[in-house]
């Protein structure tokens, strides 16, 4: 089901993206909000410090820091884009993943294809797919966020999340604020 919709959100991102150009990619974005992992039946807390700085040659520098409960996850890579019609951007990124799960750390690589697209002149939608490879197991994961510019470089976003962390499911449902240059 996750996949059906992720694919219906990158369609119709596609799709809408006809006027517009998507956003920079240099950026400070600060989330908040909660997770409902599978291994207990309340849910937890969610945050997040993320940002991409582009270079001037073109590829970017990406950063996360996510704090999922008591697991925080640090990563940083490198990332390109291109633009895809007149509205939209596709990217990749290559990060160096590192995660603190209680008494265990593990590191690992992650990939991450996505597509964002600017809907009206304040609206863009983003989405994601991505590979981590930490622990012993490899998964993949979904993001999606919804984001209005209050003003060129400020916004705000209503964003899903999807992780599996040694083998433990982590839905994410926040609000973030970015911050672009």
């Amino acid at each position: 089901m996750k996949k059906i919709l992720f694919s219906s959100l990158v369609a119709s991102a596609f799709t809408l993206s006809m006027t517009a150009q998507a956003d920079t990619f240099t950026y400070l974005d600060y989330g908040f909000g909660s997770i409902d992992p599978d291994y207990t039946v309340s849910d937890d807390d969610y945050s997040s410090l993320s940002g991409a700085f582009e270079t001037s040659s073109g590829p970017f520098i990406a950063f996360e820091s996510t704090e999922y409960g008591s697991t925080d996850v640090m990563a940083i890579g490198a990332g390109a884009y291109t633009p895809v019609g007149s509205q939209a951007s596709l990217f990749g990124v290559l990060q160096y993943v590192k995660v603190d799960l209680g008494r265990t750390d593990e590191t690992g690589f992650r990939v991450s294809l996505g597509l964002r697209s600017t809907l009206s002149d304040r609206v863009e939608l983003e989405g994601k797919v991505k590979y981590d490879d930490v622990f012993a197991e490899t998964d993949t994961s979904f993001a999606a966020a919804l984001r209005y510019y209050v003003s060129k470089n400020f916004s705000i976003a209503a964003n899903y999340d999807t992780a599996e962390l040694a083998g433990n499911d982590q839905n994410a449902m926040f609000a973030s604020l970015r911050l672009s240059f």
